[in-house]
């Protein structure tokens, strides 16, 4: 019989790896005061159940200050288009994250970009999409914190 999951556990877990997600099992198990079969089964759930999509590269302050250029464009479009126009997105490496957002503007997208021309040949061609009504770009001057 399966041990019932403990919500404070998993958020425990997803908190120690938010933070780094690099941390060895067997140090999140002695964190947490259990086992690191227990780290890996619940690890492993988590994985499985949806809790946990994946594991990335979060760029560093020196890889920010050679020359990568971070903004965030909101894009308005014709609703009918947007699978379609994140689609095209998807496509764009430079293109980190897209959001679904309610307000004036249908869709929130975070690009990294090695310069000014390519972040504005980058915009220039999100505006270009067919579907896209208007876009409002800002740069990225810092990130104060991230979870």
């Amino acid at each position: 019989m399966a041990r019932p999951t403990d919500p404070a556990k998993d958020e425990e877990l997803l908190a120690i790896l938010t933070a780094n997600a690099r941390t060895p099992l067997t140090e999140i198990a002695q964190r947490m005061g259990v086992s690191r079969a227990t780290v890996q089964a619940r690890l492993a759930r988590l994985e499985r159940d949806g809790m946990i999509a994946g594991y990335t590269v979060v760029p560093g302050r020196r890889a920010t200050e050679e020359g990568r250029l971070a903004a965030i464009v909101l894009i308005e479009l014709e609703v009918r288009r947007q699978g379609g126009i994140i689609a095209q997105l998807r496509k764009r490496p430079q293109i980190v994250s897209c959001d679904a957002t309610s307000g004036p503007f249908d869709l929130c997208v975070r690009m990294a970009c090695r310069g000014a021309a390519e972040l504005d040949d980058l915009i220039d061609w999100i505006a270009g999409l067919e579907g896209v009504r208007r876009t409002s770009s800002s740069i990225v001057l810092s990130r104060k914190f991230e979870r």
